[in-house]
């Protein structure tokens, strides 16, 4: 369990994190996304066909860093465990995203439903914290 401004804390206030997963060579690769904390755990969401997806699916780690609102890193990297939700999960990580960026809660899924996609959702944990 994280102390107070320890772990996930520290993105508690993030309106956008800076999420690196790592690609084969394991060079880190960059997109901005919305997140919301939850305690010990955080959730995000991706575009199913995204290589975001795709590199989690072959390397479940990666790192989160404070994002501007254009999406450039403003802040030092955090290690963090990914895991990929399903079911009552997924609709909790769900519901959580949709309270902390309402129109980002409901136009993302959408849009993704649209393009005859899922978008999947990820809980993000510190290293060690599993």
């Amino acid at each position: 369990m994280s102390t107070p401004g320890t772990g996930l804390s520290l993105f508690a206030g993030e309106r956008r994190v800076w999420l690196a997963t790592y690609d084969r060579q394991g060079v880190p690769v960059g997109t901005a996304t919305a997140i919301a904390v939850e305690g010990d755990r955080a959730y995000v969401r991706a575009h199913g066909r995204s290589g975001t997806a795709e590199r989690l699916r072959r390397r479940p780690e990666a790192e989160i860093s404070p994002a501007t609102l254009g999406g450039t890193p403003a802040g030092a990297p955090m290690k963090v465990d990914v895991r990929r939700l399903s079911g009552r999960e997924a609709r909790h990580a769900a519901g959580r995203l949709a309270r902390e960026h309402p129109a980002r809660g409901v136009l993302v899924p959408l849009g993704h439903r649209l393009m005859l996609d899922r978008s999947p959702l990820y809980e993000l944990r510190p290293v060690g914290e599993r």
